[in-house]
């Protein structure tokens, strides 16, 4: 039952009655402030979230006011909140708080499918106390708006920077027909490129198909590293031949268009009337272009352009034109090296889903055996026994084929265990189980622990004569043994001795496996109450 003095049943209630009435998330991350503001009083609230790879603000309440931001600031790691103690929360995945002088700060991760998608700081003055679970429903509340929200808003952005764009290529009419035959041309590249199933290939084609159908004369494509060092791949030479570059190598900062596509993050960079090169020299002059490679806001390399064939000038829709050209080639790159990386993710999981199942495999074996083992004879158990025992009274019955039984019992080996102790007992049933296990080894003979100090030998096909014979062997097998005792009441009362009841029966339809055991339990009664260290047969 709800606590109705509970002050955090007045804050979610009316929270929940409004929630559901607000649309988009600038609005209820507002409602949340004005809420937590109106109940609890607080000093500072701020809501960072993991956008495009990094963390940054999108809403901050102080002293002037609530401020959102989209799209979201970066966190200035100098101001009021420490960046080192957000990402302490998002890292642990765990609600914490922090104590000051000034202020009480919780600090509340934004988790939504498994995954921290931001982080809920709140400042409450420094008396203020309660317990931090009592926040973790407006954390899933916030977690599920924002979800939803952030991705309203990025398609809402998609289609405003489309919206955008047709209004640009309306403007451009002059060119309409040319650039459209230009954006052909990028389909027409972009399907010979998905068709490629290795890296180089699309390297080479969005070169050599680049040049022909976006009319440039020269094209390049340089890469970045593994030292971060500018790699070449496939360019072009002073005829206009696609040509292997991979020799070229060049550091970083030797360039004029690297601090302008980096640092500014310009797309695209045009110089007019510079000196054209290749391999280091100045081959002539004309316009220089470079459009700069991203993988998200990782740059991952460029396309180098000029006329120095044609000497054909930059007209206004290359720009767009090789910015798109970029994006495209990029996308590609990004795709086979994901595909690339997910075949050998799905090499090494099926090699270890295969060592996995061996292991599994010989686990369940080794579980199997385990099972079907006695734990301190290390023979069969009476499950195994259990199991063969009808299997073989049916085959027995049905080929009207001998079967006997000896049921063996070590003589008052209670007495033993309360003389010597249970440690000694177990060596005792260890080696008189060592012993018994030799004296018959045929084809269907089963040799288990039927519990306690109990055993039983199951011999199918054998007659009476063989079980007989076999229950000799192993009286006299125990003598050998000669396992020192005190006080017994046998024959042979200084050594631990056997009663072995047997049984020997051709089995007829209306007798049971049930009735043959009961034989053989009645047989080994019988060897006890004639004086033990012997062996008897009912007839």
């Amino acid at each position: 039952m709800t606590n109705k003095h509970n002050p955090f049943d007045h804050f979610y209630l009316p929270l929940l009655k409004h929630w559901g009435k607000t649309h988009g998330l600038r609005s209820i991350c507002e409602l949340m402030c004005r809420h937590l503001h109106e109940k609890f009083q607080p000093t500072h609230i701020q809501l960072v979230i993991a956008h495009q790879a990094h963390w940054q603000q999108l809403l901050k309440m102080d002293e002037t006011g609530i401020h959102y931001y989209y799209p979201p600031k970066n966190i200035d790691d100098d101001k009021h909140i420490p960046f080192h103690q957000i990402y302490r929360a998002t890292r642990q995945q765990q609600p914490y708080s922090l104590s000051h002088n000034n202020y009480w700060r919780i600090f509340i991760p934004l988790e939504r499918h498994s995954r921290i998608i931001g982080c809920l700081i709140i400042d409450f003055p420094a008396n203020f106390r309660c317990s931090i679970d009592e926040f973790l429903l407006l954390g899933t509340l916030l977690a599920s708006e924002l979800d939803t929200g952030l991705m309203s808003e990025t398609i809402q952005n998609e289609h405003s920077g489309r919206r955008c764009a047709e209004r640009e290529l309306k403007q451009t009419q002059n060119s309409q027909q040319l650039l459209l035959e230009s954006l052909q041309s990028l389909h027409d590249i972009s399907f010979l490129m998905w068709r490629t199933e290795s890296l180089e290939k699309i390297l080479f084609t969005a070169v050599d198909e680049g040049k022909k159908r976006l009319k440039i004369d020269r094209m390049a494509i340089f890469l970045f590293d593994d030292q971060k060092k500018i790699k070449g791949t496939y360019g072009t030479n002073i005829h206009g031949e696609t040509v292997d570059e991979s020799y070229f190598r060049s550091e970083l900062h030797d360039h004029w268009f690297t601090s302008k596509t980096l640092v500014n993050k310009d797309y695209l960079v045009v110089q007019e009337d510079c000196q054209l090169f290749h391999d280091c020299r100045v081959i002539g002059f004309g316009w220089s272009a470079y459009v700069a490679l991203w993988d998200e806001d990782t740059p991952i390399g460029w396309i180098a352009c000029d006329n120095l064939i044609s000497g054909v000038p930059f007209y206004d829709h290359c720009h767009q034109l090789l910015k798109q050209f970029a994006f495209i080639v990029s996308q590609h790159m990004v795709r086979i090296r994901a595909e690339e990386h997910l075949r050998h993710l799905n090499r090494n999981l099926e090699q270890r889903v295969h060592e996995r199942t061996n292991e599994l495999q010989q686990l369940n074996t080794k579980l199997e055996a385990i099972s079907r083992t006695d734990p301190l004879t290390n023979i069969a158990n009476r499950r195994v026994f259990d199991e063969t025992y009808t299997t073989e009274w049916c085959r027995a019955q049905r080929h009207q084929l001998p079967i006997s039984m000896l049921l063996l019992d070590v003589d008052l080996f209670k007495t033993y265990n309360d003389r010597y102790g249970h440690a000694a007992g177990d060596d005792c049933l260890k080696a008189i189980t060592q012993t018994l296990s030799t004296i018959e080894r045929r084809v269907g003979s089963i040799f288990a622990r039927y519990g306690g100090e109990e055993f039983v030998l199951l011999l199918p096909g054998q007659d009476k004569n063989s079980a007989l014979h076999i229950a000799k062997k192993a009286i006299e097998a125990i003598h050998k043994l000669s396992l020192p005792r005190e006080n017994g009441v046998t024959s042979n009362p200084n050594i631990v001795t056997l009663s072995i009841g047997v049984s020997s029966i051709t089995p007829h339809k209306e007798q049971t496996a049930q009735s043959f055991f009961e034989q053989t339990d009645n047989a080994l009664y019988q060897a006890k109450a004639e004086g033990r260290d012997r062996f008897m047969m009912m007839d």
